[in-house]
C-alpha cells in the first residue's frame, strides 16, 4: 500500500511538473510571439510614418528642382537686352523660391529624423554652395539697385552699361552655382528611393 501511494505521488508529481513545463514552454512561445509581432506591427508604424515624411520632402525636392531649373534656364537666358519675358521667369522662379524656403521647415524637418544626409552634403559643399547662391543673389540686387539709382550725367549711360555687364556675368556665375544644390536633392532624391525599392523587396 506504501508503495502504491508513493508510485501515485510519484505520478501526480510527475503530472504536475509535465503541466508545469507546458505552461512554462507556452508562456515562453507566447512571450517570443508576441515580441515579434510588436516588433513586426512597430517596424510597419515606423515605415508608414517614414513614407509619409518621405513623400512630402520629395514632393518639396521636386518643387525646388523645378524652381532651381526655370531659375537657372532664365540666368543663363538674362543678357544686356534685358529680355521682359526672362525677367518675369526670374521672378516667377524668386517668388517659387521664397515659397518654398517658407515651407522647408513643415514639409522637410521630419526627414532628418530618420536619414543623414552629412555625407551627400559635405559631397557638395552644401553650405559653403547656398553661402555663394546667397551672395550672388545679394551681388546681382545691389547691382540692380546701383542701376536704378544712378544719377543722370555725361556718364550715366556708360555706367549703366558696365554695370548690367556686372549683372549679367552675376547672373550666369549663379545659375552655375545653383548646380550644386540640383545635386545635393537629385543624390538625396535617389537615396530616399534606393530605401524605399529596399524596404519593399
Amino acid at each position: 500500500m506504501y508503495e502504491y501511494k508513493l508510485i501515485m505521488e510519484q505520478y501526480i508529481t510527475a503530472g504536475l511538473i509535465g503541466s508545469l513545463v507546458t505552461i512554462v514552454i507556452q508562456a515562453i512561445i507566447n512571450a517570443i510571439s508576441e515580441r515579434v509581432k510588436h516588433k513586426r506591427e512597430l517596424r510597419s508604424l515606423v515605415f508608414q510614418r517614414k513614407l509619409e515624411v518621405v513623400e512630402k520632402a520629395m514632393s518639396w525636392y521636386q518643387e525646388t528642382l523645378d524652381m532651381y531649373y526655370m531659375l537657372q534656364t532664365a540666368l543663363k537666358e538674362y543678357d544686356k537686352d534685358c529680355n521682359p519675358i526672362t525677367v518675369q521667369k526670374i521672378q516667377v522662379a524668386c517668388m517659387k523660391s521664397n515659397k518654398l524656403f517658407q515651407e522647408t521647415e513643415s514639409r522637410l524637418n521630419s526627414i532628418y529624423l530618420y536619414y543623414d544626409f552629412s555625407d551627400i552634403e559635405k559631397k557638395y559643399h552644401g553650405r559653403e554652395s547656398m553661402d555663394c547662391i546667397n551672395k550672388l543673389f545679394t551681388l546681382v540686387a545691389e547691382i540692380g539697385h546701383k542701376i536704378a539709382t544712378v544719377e543722370p550725367s555725361e556718364f550715366a549711360e556708360q555706367l549703366c552699361v558696365a554695370l548690367h555687364e556686372q549683372r549679367v556675368k552675376a547672373s550666369h556665375m549663379l545659375a552655375d552655382a545653383i548646380d550644386n544644390q540640383v545635386f545635393i536633392i537629385a543624390e538625396i532624391g535617389q537615396k530616399l528611393r534606393t530605401e524605399y525599392k529596399e524596404y519593399l523587396k
